[in-house]
């Protein structure tokens, strides 16, 4: 704790050198910029110093903590509250028309959709605006982060090349700009995306460059940071000695540090380079520590993974039963980690090691047949993993036809009473291949089914809101926008537009005043107000609607084949469901209200068709326009056919003032009257 303190403190006297004494403004950049550097080794105490930073503070400045924020998010690897922190920041960038707020916005919710949602083409435009708009900042560090996530999306698409080029541009800009800390950031992506094609001494340059800059201005965070880089350098590089090296330095730093909340996953990885080295005494410890540690931070991932490798450890003592049923546990937990199959294999080698060979090939297999199709860098790992059980068996089979050979060469020297009884045994050496072979055919088929049954259970569980039951982003990425988005329309759509109706509507909806229900009655009872809410939503549309969660309070519904007039009905309906009867509570009855934005989308082949983003975002406008104008109604554009470019560039400036002026016409629907609140009898 002291040399934290020590740190921060450091920090914060280097930043003051060029800002003016006094200096509201300056004093609030300087912690800000602390807490970032702080957030890697500490999120949870980052976290926690951003909600105090945040009060009182409007406008970019609560932009900016909502950025950094979801970083802090994102090393505790909660995604959903990383990107709902990147979605607020990008808002108020577009309200305040601050391009480098937005900028900085944009690229973390880029990364979201990149590498935990698999949507490239949305994270391609995100990643291209923001760059566009870095092209114009003073900021290097906005420069050096952009150019990096460039990279990093270049690598997702398969073009590793390019992914390097653009990363060496942003650690010349960052050199150009003179920023340490956007140099270390560039550094460790270009390290880790050298060693990814083989330049493992360029990489390991790199951290060594990354060692020695965070050695010379002494903050013990970013040298931890820059060891860990090390390590995943030099554990890809197949430099066991130097990756165990790496990594007890940055425990020991992160040790120093009090950084508890970071340290159980490094003390697991130092089990795991114990075992592979056959020092089981010193893995059982380091994990024992790890999972200590973790409990008493309330670190449940680091607990699995602990305990995991824990499990490992008894095995290889030979306390089989214990270590399988702890390893078993952990596995059941992990099953969406990204290491999940590199885990089973090391499983599956300890049990082969310890004489478990049937256990262990059963273990091959299950990671084998894992569902990877969302995640890349799993699916190649489970395919490595199906070859390496078939190379097994391959050499199981090579092995015992040299040993059969062997015997047909000493019967042979024996005559020929020894020579039939060879015969008779090679005979039935034939039928038991026949039936292992068979036997093995059985087996993958029947993997082959478990993994087919795997992928439809991911699938459900990737497009369904875990708390409403509602589909998510990602079913409307990869499922609603496919189907009634492209640039021609569905066929369905394009019927519905020939006929003189609209082919469909947006309707974006924000449950009014939830973050006060949040505050004031707990978070309990906001979820039990999300869940009401979501299913009085559901029992109004129709069966073919698509209702998703968009986003904390937000719900967006798209109603193909509907005109304005249908549309207006369809808003009193919903928000005569949400707020025409109270919700029960534990001791109470809380009348929950909503405001919508619509906005229809035409089909008419004279008419202009903008894509589905420009209509979610007219409809956020409208939704806007709904929560100013007094909240508990619905606000949207009456005729879609006006919506040309100049017209949608105008609303985006100020929608009111564009309906005021003649280019579009906009539509109130009033909700039902509020009902006071009243204790339950």
């Amino acid at each position: 704790m002291v040399v934290r303190r020590l740190l921060l403190g450091l920090l914060l006297v280097c930043q003051a050198a060029v800002a003016q004494p006094g200096d509201p403004h300056a004093d609030f950049t300087r912690e800000l910029t602390a807490i970032r550097e702080e957030a890697y080794v500490t999120p949870r105490a980052a976290l926690r110093r951003l909600d105090v930073l945040r009060q009182g503070h409007t406008g970019r400045e609560l932009g900016q903590v909502l950025v950094v924020t979801s970083g802090a998010y994102w090393w505790l690897k909660d995604m959903n509250r990383a990107v709902d922190a990147a979605l607020g920041a990008e808002r108020l960038g577009r309200e305040l028309h601050d391009d480098d707020l937005l900028a900085q916005a944009m690229l973390h919710h880029a990364y979201a959709l990149s590498k935990y949602v698999h949507d490239q083409e949305a994270a391609r435009r995100l990643v291209q605006g923001a760059a566009r708009l870095a092209d114009d900042t003073a900021d290097p560090y906005l420069k050096t982060e952009a150019l990096v996530t460039q990279g990093m999306l270049a690598e997702e698409d398969g073009d590793t090349p390019g992914g390097i080029e653009l990363v060496t541009r942003a650690v010349d800009v960052a050199r150009a700009g003179n920023d340490p800390d956007a140099l270390q950031m560039a550094l460790r992506e270009q390290a880790r995306l050298l060693a990814g094609v083989g330049k493992f001494t360029e990489a390991l340059a790199r951290t060594d460059e990354m060692i020695a800059a965070a050695r010379a201005r002494g903050i013990p965070g970013q040298l931890a940071h820059a060891r860990l880089a090390e390590y995943a350098t030099a554990a890809r590089a197949g430099n066991p000695k130097r990756a165990e090296s790496a990594l007890r330095a940055a425990v020991d730093l992160l040790e120093k540090l009090d950084a508890q909340e970071r340290l159980a996953v490094p003390l697991a990885n130092l089990s795991e380079l114990y075992m592979q080295g056959r020092r089981y005494g010193e893995a059982e410890r380091a994990a024992t520590k790890a999972l200590r540690i973790s409990r008493a931070v309330g670190d449940d991932y680091g607990i699995r993974l602990a305990t995991f490798e824990l499990g490992l450890t008894q095995i290889y003592f030979r306390n089989i039963a214990e270590g399988r049923a702890m390893a078993d546990k952990a596995l059941e937990a992990l099953k969406n980690d990204d290491q999940y199959v590199r885990m089973l294999l090391n499983y599956g080698h300890a049990l082969g090691q310890v004489g478990f060979g049937e256990a262990a090939l059963t273990i091959y297999e299950k990671a084998g047949s894992v569902s990877l199709a969302a995640w890349r860098k799993e699916k190649e790992l489970s395919y490595e993993a199906l070859q390496r059980a078939r190379d097994n068996q391959k050499k199981q089979s090579e092995l015992a036809a040299l040993h059969h050979e062997s015997v047909l060469k000493a019967a042979e020297l024996k005559g020929a009473r020894r020579q039939r009884s060879l015969w008779v045994a090679l005979s039935a050496t034939t039928c038991v291949a026949v039936v292992l072979i068979a036997f093995l055919y059985g087996r993958v088929a029947k993997a082959n089914k478990a993994l087919k049954q795997k992928n439809e259970q991911l699938f459900m569980q990737s497009t369904r809101d875990s708390l409403t039951g509602l589909f998510n982003r990602h079913y409307f990425y990869e499922q609603v926008v496919p189907r009634h988005h492209r640039q021609a329309g569905a066929a369905s759509d394009r019927r519905a537009g020939g006929e003189g109706r609209t082919g469909g509507v947006f309707l974006l909806m924000d449950i009014d005043r939830f973050k006060s229900i949040n505050d004031t009655l707990g978070h309990g009872a906001g979820d039990v107000v999300l869940k009401n809410v979501a299913a009085r939503l559901a029992a109004t549309l129709r069966e073919q609607d698509v209702l998703i969660r968009w986003g904390g309070e937000e719900f967006l519904a798209y109603l193909p084949g509907i005109g304005t007039e249908e549309a207006r009905q369809v808003c009193a309906r919903v928000l005569a469901a949400v707020g025409g009867t109270p919700i029960a509570l534990d001791d109470r009855e809380l009348t929950a209200t909503i405001s919508i934005g619509f906005c229809p989308k035409a089909l008419h082949p004279d008419a202009h068709d903008p894509d589905w983003e420009q209509l979610v975002h007219l409809a956020d406008l409208c939704l806007y326009a709904a929560k100013t104008g007094g909240r508990n109604q619905a606000v949207g554009i009456l005729d879609a056919g006006v919506l040309a470019p100049h017209v949608i560039a105008a609303a985006d400036a100020d929608l009111k003032r564009s309906a005021a002026d003649g280019h579009l016409a906009l539509l109130t629907v009033r909700g039902p009257a509020a009902v006071p609140a009243r204790a339950a009898a």
